[in-house]
């Protein structure tokens, strides 16, 4: 059995890269190193984990990723991060910090790639 499978590893290093940078700006650099250890907690760990999976559970093709952006979108408000929603159809853009420099900007692509995929391969990926 073949199905469209979508490997999206960018949108989630979008996320936890938003993650990454909304703790750090709302720290002050002194405690940088406690906040680097706070990433490795396994509650962040299992919160990585629970995206990837929904993500990956419904691949959604380029202009159609109504669910992804959504999802993202959801994930940014729990974090009172602001955002201008849509982009380009569904695209999503994080504001985190002042705005003056310096700033760092991150891109990511969240549309699925149309893909066949073996059922095993797609169900073994869910739970990686």
């Amino acid at each position: 059995m073949s199905s469209t499978f979508k490997f999206i590893c960018f949108q989630l290093f979008i996320i936890i890269s938003i993650l990454i940078l909304h703790v750090y700006a709302t720290t002050d650099n002194s405690s940088f190193n406690n906040f680097l250890d706070s990433a490795k907690s396994p509650e962040v760990s299992d919160w990585m984990i629970s995206i990837r999976r929904k993500i990956h559970e419904n691949p959604e093709l380029g202009y159609e990723e109504f669910e992804t952006s959504k999802l993202i979108r959801s994930e940014l408000d729990k974090m009172s991060i602001p955002y201008k929603h849509p982009v380009a159809v569904t695209g999503v853009i994080g504001f985190i910090g002042t705005g003056l420099s310096p700033f760092v900007a991150l891109r990511a692509d969240m549309d699925a790639l149309s893909m066949q995929v073996h059922y095993l391969l797609k169900f073994l990926c869910l739970y990686l």
